[in-house]
């Protein structure tokens, strides 16, 4: 038995999604928080995209 999650998975890499689609599609809270912090409203990403926007903001340090 598949998901819809799984399913948007395999689509083609060259798809974008709104801020909002990857909110909705967020697997967990934290994952959600971060596509909330780090996308901005009204652009869109491929999947690659938002994964490594995640990744860089958390490779950032806190500036104090």
């Amino acid at each position: 038995m598949t998901t819809n999650k799984q399913n948007t998975m395999k689509q083609p890499g060259n798809k974008k999604f709104s801020k909002a689609a990857f909110l909705d599609s967020a697997q967990s809270t934290k994952e959600r928080l971060e596509y909330e912090v780090v996308l901005q409203d009204g652009a869109t990403y491929k999947k690659n995209e938002a994964d490594k926007l995640v990744a860089e903001w958390k490779k950032k340090g806190v500036h104090v």
